[in-house]
């Protein structure tokens, strides 16, 4: 029919259901809801606003409905005194009342931003340049959320007002504060649309939906103070929620959160897959603020430098380093009180700066410091109640102080903002985490040596593992511990209960990390017990302590050894970076004499970091050709990694291991040294090179190719060695018979060295499809002229997948959006028919009725491709360019390498059967996320447990699917059962397979699925064509529960 509804009211609603001639139970009931939605809609009318999951249903409903009920339709709407359904204008001119939203957000924000210029006219300031690109870039892309991260201090809050101050001719911005909210109950369309005095009406999130699609420009809400773990999930579950709903890209967050511990929006699917970053490290924040550099916080000191403050170079180290962080130069410029901090005895660190700072502003104020600290402190509790322990939340009065004064005192504007309704909060954070952290030192200290004093700490760091604000006032305790009772670090350092997963690590952290809290004698107790209970974190702790070397003394290096043993690979990093602060060859080579080097694991731990023994030991000519020698394929290897790591080894150390190990016995050691060449630098022998890429393993061949492509100018190979690379193939026929994966990376080579006049091979296209496919995703950034002619190749290769994706760059289309697609079908009702079948044209009949039936996946079954191989894949979506096509794809390895099979082969979404260990999904997502393609995983119910789902959702997987065994017959298990399981410990959607059809009474009824998979009931159908339009009419309108 050719009636269409733009926006779908009651009146429209109230139209359908009289055309169908049903009441309104039997509408209800055909639609999937309840009675009580649908009077609601016809009660309001056209003041009934539907959500957009309704609206979809209620217009696949009118597509499927005969025409005569259609004709109906337009006549009732008619005779209701208002015009019918016309289509959709091509642009939407937006109301005066959507016109305003993004006008008031930035009127407001302007007036907010002159009143409080403690941001942007600050003297001095000097925003992070690589924070400002980072965010103009993000306003440039599709995206639609921005994590800002970083330590208190770092300036996150100071940065996001100059960013709306200076941008404000780009975009409107508003600014939110989780200080300000209770945060589960807080509605956050609520708080957007009464920032812009938008009406809420009685669905706020779909008058959001309504404003934000009027905008005529980004309107970015930033919502600041995320600082414990309750916050971030209230936050991202509602930012994820709007994201779900309100669908115009104009509509912008950025999330303030404040670290450590790391941020993690993983469980918040919408939001994950719509977050700004590099699409090689989809897991990190957008931007994490750093501390200034030295020669950067020098700058900035000198800058804002008073006659009679210090030069820079006068200031302690301790002063040098804290100054590094924003925050805490501005408080000793503004303190007056370098010398006076600089000069007190014990470690100059943030805590005393602060304590410095706060009982100076305290006596200006002319205050009585002891009685207004104790007011401040019960300030600071009741902010944050949910940080002091349970034990210390009740305690004896602490002897010789001033009792506290009545929570009226005076104000002290520079420590505390006074609220509308008069209210007093804390300015900074840090003042919060200051005072809190003096009250829980008191408690603690009052009741002196106890295991109720060890519980609280105890429970003190574990809270702070899980919020940044705990993590502060952790390590403000540990510094007012340190300078109220120093003796007090020992004891809980010492006492028994203490935990040494937890408590103890983070203590030693602490202490490192604030001036060397902790005594020689606490570090070789702790030593010890690292050896008597072994625990990765806290030798990891240990070593990060600059004092360990001197405490351990002779013991050190035979301790260093010992770990290693114990922990293996897993704190190989943590060793080379404490021996490499050391900056002391004595202490390598003390711990090179305790090594043994016929153990194969610590041998290739001396051969992976060499660079820190070259010449450490009297011996060190011997050394490396030990190593070079060395009996276990695995040293030899470790040593050629060496080449491209971190550090840099000599020029004779790199001749030497390349000349040795690139003819070495064992192709695995070859492959190494090759996949080496181009970060080994300039002193690597061509002649290598040219050996390597004659090898007689092609695997070695493939490593070198890859090394060449991933040297300092990557993605785009050293020209010299590229040059190597195409000289030497040329002359060697045996090139021409190469494995298809080596022969692809070869012209993927060529691509990009600019070398496009030469012959075409058939993987020509399939290598320009990848390249084009990245610079889509985000993963690689050419210049321009070379992408430029990548286009123009593309649109003349003969295959016509590259054709589609040179077409899509020229668009410059993102491939990025998938994903973000694919996770909003949580909650809604999908269709995915599978070809489970043996011929490819049977399969391709199905197809081509499933795409005209309005189907929303069609799988291409895992048989078919074992049969036809992944041409299969390429078949059915030439035939159904506009539907989604999914590869099924078993394997309990090689993940990576199947998401590339597909994805070349045009599937837009992989399910992976097989993969279920962290490391080999990990691999599949990355491969997914450079090729734009959408992974879901095979969830087995012997995995099916909230660990497991949890840790797939951090690797980056975007959906789940319940696979049935067909060959168990009745005997098969509960699909629907485990898809419920699933939706109860994830927001990812969820697919579920197990014989379906459409008299499944089970699967209609159920409310725990999101996407339908129909196999045989399709593919077996003598008319395929009706099943399918039967099956998605069936689908499509089966909803659950109120969807208004």
């Amino acid at each position: 029919m050719g009636s269409v509804v733009a926006r779908w009211t009651g009146r429209e609603a109230r139209a359908l259901r009289e055309a169908k001639r049903m009441s309104v139970r039997e509408f209800a009931a055909h639609l999937g809801v309840n009675d009580a939605a649908v009077s609601n809609w016809e009660r309001r009318g056209t003041d009934a606003r539907l959500r957009y999951d309704t609206q979809q249903l209620l217009d696949t409903d009118l597509t499927r409905s005969e025409p005569a009920v259609a004709e109906r339709f337009v006549l009732i709407l008619r005779s209701d005194g208002g015009d019918e359904p016309a289509d959709p204008p091509a642009e939407r001119t937006p109301s005066t009342g959507t016109d305003r939203f993004g006008a008031r957000s930035g009127q407001r924000t302007a007036v907010l931003l002159e009143t409080a210029r403690t941001g942007t006219a600050e003297p001095g300031y000097r925003p992070d340049g690589a924070a400002v690109e980072a965010f103009r870039q993000f306003l440039d892309s599709p995206s639609r959320a921005f994590a800002l991260a970083g330590r208190s201090g770092s300036g996150k809050t100071l940065l996001t007002r100059h960013l709306a101050d200076v941008l404000s001719g780009q975009a409107d911005f508003q600014f939110h504060s989780c200080s300000t909210w209770a945060v589960p109950d807080a509605g956050l369309a609520t708080e957007i649309l009464r920032y812009a005095s938008v009406p809420g009406g009685e669905d706020p999130l779909l008058s959001l939906e309504e404003a934000s699609a009027g905008l005529r420009r980004s309107c970015v809400v930033i919502i600041d103070g995320i600082d414990t773990e309750e916050q971030l999930t209230g936050v991202g579950r509602q930012v994820d929620g709007v994201l779900r709903q309100a669908a115009s890209d104009r509509l912008r967050f950025v999330v303030v959160v404040r670290t450590p511990p790391a941020v993690d929006v993983s469980a918040f699917p919408v939001l994950a897959a719509s977050t700004f970053g590099p699409a090689a490290r989809p897991s990190v924040p957008s931007y994490v603020m750093r501390r200034w550099t030295p020669a950067e916080a020098r700058e900035q000191w000198e800058r804002n430098q008073s006659p009679e403050q210090p030069a820079f170079t006068e200031l302690p180290h301790a002063l040098q380093a804290l100054v590094r962080t924003p925050l805490y130069l501005r408080m000793l410029h503004g303190s007056e009180g370098a010398r006076q901090v600089g000069g007190e005895p014990g470690a100059s660190n943030a805590f005393r700066l602060v304590d410095h700072c706060v009982r100076m502003v305290l006596t200006r104020a002319r205050q009585d410091v002891e009685p207004t600290m104790d007011r401040l402190a019960e300030l600071a509790c009741d902010e944050a109640p949910e940080i002091m322990p349970r034990a210390l939340a009740e305690s004896p009065p602490r002897p010789n102080r001033a009792a506290a004064v009545s929570p009226a005192g005076a104000p002290v504007p520079a420590l505390v903002e006074r609220e509308t309704g008069g209210r007093e909060r804390f300015a900074h954070g840090v003042f919060r985490d200051y005072f809190l952290a003096v009250r829980i030192a008191d408690r603690m200290i009052a009741r002196g040596r106890s295991a109720a004093t060890i519980a609280a700490f105890n429970e003190l760091a574990d809270r702070a593992g899980r919020s940044a604000a705990a993590r502060g006032v952790f390590d403000f305790v540990v510094c007012a511990l340190d300078r109220h009772a120093p003796d007090f670090i020992e004891l809980l350092a010492l006492a028994p209960s203490i935990g040494l997963e937890t408590a103890l690590p983070m203590l030693l952290e602490t202490a490192a990390s604030n001036g060397n809290l902790a005594s020689p004698h606490v570090l070789r107790t702790c030593a010890d017990r690292c050896s008597q209970a072994p625990t990765s974190r806290l030798a990891r702790a240990l070593l990060a302590a600059p004092p360990l070397t001197e405490a351990l003394a002779d013991r050190h290096a035979p301790w260093v050894v010992q770990q290693l043993r114990t922990h293996g690979f897993g704190i190989w990093d943590d060793v080379a970076r404490h021996l490499e602060h050391a900056l002391d060859v004595r202490v390598s080579a003390r711990v090179l004499d305790c090594v043994d080097f016929d153990n194969a694991e610590e041998a290739a731990f001396l051969a992976r970091h060499f660079d820190l023994f070259a010449g450490a030991h009297r011996d060190d000519v011997k050394v490396l050709p030990r190593l070079l020698r060395h009996l276990d394929w695995r040293v030899r290897a470790a040593l050629a990694e060496a080449l491209g790591g971190p550090r840099v080894l000599g020029d004779g150390h790199v001749r030497l291991i390349v000349e040795r190990l690139a003819r070495d016995d064992d192709y695995k050691v070859r492959a190494a040294v090759g996949r080496a060449i181009g970060a080994a630098g300039p002193a690597v022998d061509l002649a290598h090179v040219r050996a390597l890429l004659a090898d007689g393993n092609w695997h070695v061949r493939e490593r070198t190719l890859r090394g060449v492509l991933s040297g300092p100018r990557e993605p785009l190979p050293d020209r010299e060695l590229a040059d190597t690379v195409v000289a030497s193939i040329a002359g060697d026929g045996s090139w021409r018979s190469a494995p298809a994966p080596v022969a692809k990376l070869l012209t993927r080579l060529r691509l990009l060295h600019g070398d496009h006049a030469g012959e075409r091979s058939a993987l020509d296209g399939t290598a320009l499809f990848e390249l084009l496919r990245e610079t889509r995703t985000g993963w690689i950034e050419l210049p321009g002229e070379l992408e430029r002619a990548l286009i123009a190749r593309g649109h003349d290769s003969a295959r016509w997948l590259t054709v589609r994706e040179a077409h899509a760059a020229r668009r410059r289309e993102s491939a990025a959006s998938a994903r973000e697609a694919y996770r909003k079908r949580r909650g809604r009702r999908s269709v995915q028919v599978a070809l489970d079948v043996h011929d490819l044209d049977r399969a391709i009949e199905i197809a081509t009725a499933a795409a005209e039936a309005g189907v929303d996946f069609i799988e291409v079954g895992d048989p078919l491709i074992k049969r036809v191989g992944v041409e299969a894949v390429d078949a059915v979506k030439r035939h159904a360019p506009e539907v989604a096509v999914v590869a099924e794809m078993m394997s309990a390895d090689w993940g990576r390498d199947q998401v590339e099979l597909a994805a070349e082969a045009g599937a837009d979404v992989v399910l992976l059967i097989g993969p279920a260990s962290i490391a080999s999904v990990s691999a599949a997502v990355g491969a997914a996320r450079r090729l734009g393609v959408v992974l879901t995983l095979d969830a087995p119910s012997r995995h099916v447990d909230p660990s497991w789902l949890r840790d797939m959702e951090r690797a980056g997987i975007d959906g789940f699917v319940v696979t049935t065994n067909i060959d168990l017959g009745v005997g098969g298990t509960r699909p629907l059962a485990a898809a419920r399981t699933i939706r109860a410990c994830s927001e990812l959607p969820v697919a579920v397979s197990g014989g379906f059809g459409i008299a499944d009474d089970a699967l209609t009824g159920s409310a725990d699925w999101d996407i339908a998979i129909v196999g045989r009931g399709v593919a077996e159908a003598v008319t395929p064509a009706d099943m399918l339009h039967r099956l998605t009419a069936l689908i499509h309108t089966t909803h659950h529960g109120t969807r208004s």
